[in-house]
């Protein structure tokens, strides 16, 4: 049996271009770039290089741009250096329910540590936010940080980054992005977004996992979250990895590059899997927005009688079994037992969640992939519905 892998929200399989991007550093060119000797200046540069290139792709300047280890690590970055730069002075942050764990977790933990505010901005029944309540939301005397993601990583929400941050600006709040499911998918320039700072990572378009970025505006107070050395300018205490950030960058770059072609390859299969899932007759509906979405995720529900009791990962497990990967939302809360908390969020049971399953393309898939894992899918629900 053949193993179709619809899990690219999750992570991308790593592109053959890259890796042979990478591979110098790993065997030759592997100086600490941190070193003043030759090898060590050789990597110095390629990481400087690799810098400049993502920071041109963003519109943004090469000292706005800090690689991290991942896009969980650039938000903490984000969210905990300008509360700890802030300290003693009045802050709030406002977010919504919808998030990315790396940011709702964050957030949870500065208000119990540091009694920090935090509101949260409502939404409807398909995620769309209310940006009247986000203005009302916002309290003055004090220092507002707004944490909205350009796009859901469970649902595929596209967000209306560029409004929010007109209303940031006009309240003089800090604005920050988590664009991780959307680098490589959406056009990303900082300033045609207006934020202030902006995570991504690696692993979502075609690069290692491992690696990740965040630019931060020029003025933003951050303090340092690790300490031991002046790597990235003082930001990040941590001998670089040029090996990723190298491949990081060339990945970002290409992900520009490619982006009709990619975004139009996954609405064809998008729609093929959906149009096979009608003719086999199987009942879905789906979740989020259905109008202003990423092209490549889409979230399903589907009417599995309430007697019929799925645990856990009951559903994905099953799919699993007939050789279809896909997930039940993010895959850092995979293995918790918990349903997915975007679709509990948007008022879902905890039964109508666990009988829902994200569905993620790459540019990798195949039209005749997605169309057999759509007659898999049907062939497990026949035995659930």
């Amino acid at each position: 049996m053949t193993r179709i892998y619809l899990d690219n929200a999750s992570t991308t399989p790593v592109e053959p271009d890259i890796v042979k991007e990478l591979l110098p550093f790993l065997e030759t060119q592997f100086g600490n770039a941190s070193s003043i000797h030759a090898f060590g200046q050789q990597t110095r540069n390629a990481l400087e290089l690799a810098r400049e290139e993502l920071a041109k792709e963003i519109g943004a300047k090469p000292s706005e741009v800090f690689f991290t280890s991942s896009g969980t690590e650039a938000d903490n970055l984000s969210l905990k250096g300008v509360v700890l730069a802030t300290l003693g002075k009045p802050i709030q942050i406002i977010t919504s329910k919808l998030e990315h764990k790396a940011v709702l977790e964050t957030v949870e933990w500065l208000e119990k540590k540091f009694g920090v505010a935090v509101e949260y901005v409502a939404h409807d029944a398909h995620g769309r936010l209310d940006l009247d309540d986000l203005k009302q939301k916002i309290r003055p005397n004090c220092l507002n940080l707004i944490s909205i993601m350009h796009a859901n990583n469970e649902l595929g929400n596209i967000n209306p980054i560029k409004e929010i941050a007109e209303i940031a600006k006009s309240y003089n709040a800090i604005f920050h992005t988590d664009a991780v499911q959307s680098a490589g998918k959406l056009k990303l320039h900082v300033d045609e977004l207006g934020v202030d700072m902006m995570a991504i990572s690696g692993h979502k378009f075609y690069a290692p996992k491992g690696i990740g970025a965040i630019y931060i505006r020029t003025g933003v107070q951050i303090e340092s979250l690790l300490h031991g050395g002046t790597h990235e300018r003082n930001r990040r205490a941590s001998t670089e990895n040029v090996a990723f950030s190298v491949a990081l960058a060339k990945a970002f770059k290409q992900s520009q590059q490619n982006l009709q072609q990619t975004n139009l390859h996954a609405q064809l299969l998008q729609k093929a899997f959906l149009d096979s899932l009608s003719e086999l007759n199987v009942p879905f509906s789906l979740n989020g927005d259905e109008t202003n979405k990423l092209p490549h995720i889409i979230n399903l529900s589907f009417p599995i009688p309430t007697e019929q009791k799925l645990a856990g990962d009951v559903l994905l497990l099953a799919l699993d079994a007939a050789g279809v990967a896909v997930s039940s939302g993010s895959a850092c809360t995979s293995g918790t037992a918990k349903p997915s908390h975007v679709l509990l969020a948007l008022g879902k049971t905890e039964h109508e969640a666990r009988a829902s399953v994200r569905v993620s393309f790459s540019k990798f898939n195949t039209i005749e992939e997605v169309r057999e894992a759509a007659t898999r899918f049907a062939d497990v629900l026949k035995r659930l519905l």
